[in-house]
């Protein structure tokens, strides 16, 4: 290739789009998703994307990386309500970093490759694919609102009671009758006298 096309602002603009629900907390107001859109574009340059393939990958490591800890913020919040839960966030947060390593990989290797020899590079490697970006996109966004989902839900839960405090043990023996009586008679024994009842007021 003679010349690499960078990432039209159109879509720059639809990529950051397409992020906004993981920079939000459930639906929100339109000047919430334009913050929230706001947000995911500047990030989404940082990574500074030089092809629309790169910028394709950006995004999947974003929306990978913020499902991922939404699933492990979830497993974290639900682990003493509900252990099974607790066990699918954390194999969903590994599933999903894996996947976002996988893309930081390929965009390193699209990055030196459009350095180093920008005139071989293919139409595979710099096109945007947009079945390939909607499918890691859905997939990241379905755990992402899973997990959140769990969240709300656990802070419903009335609070977990806490243990009374322990009595102070005394002794080591079952309190039984007999035990009762022969610390009486003991009490006894050393005093000389039995105490007088105590009579109710």
């Amino acid at each position: 290739m003679s010349q690499i096309a960078a990432p039209s602002t159109r879509l720059r603009e639809q990529t950051a789009a397409a992020l906004a629900p993981f920079f939000m907390e459930g639906p929100g107001s339109d000047a919430d998703i334009a913050s929230a859109t706001a947000a995911a574009a500047a990030l989404l340059e940082d990574y500074h994307p030089g092809t629309p393939k790169e910028l394709q990958l950006a995004a999947q490591i974003v929306a990978f990386s913020f499902a991922a800890l939404a699933c492990l913020g979830a497993a974290a919040t639900v682990r003493v309500q509900d252990l099974d839960i607790m066990l699918d966030l954390q194999d969903s947060a590994i599933a999903l970093d894996t996947l976002s390593e996988k893309s930081t990989k390929a965009l390193e290797a699209r990055r030196r490759e459009r350095e180093r020899a920008p005139e071989r590079m293919t139409a595979a490697n710099t096109q945007w694919d947009n079945a390939a970006f909607q499918s890691a996109i859905g997939r990241a966004l379905e755990k992402f609102l899973y997990a959140s989902s769990k969240i709300p839900v656990v802070r419903e839960l009335p609070p977990v009671a806490e243990k009374p405090a322990k009595l102070a043990i005394l002794s080591a023996e079952p309190m039984t009758l007999s035990v009762l009586a022969r610390r009486g008679s003991g009490a006894e024994d050393r005093s000389g006298r039995r105490g007088a009842p105590r009579t109710r007021q």
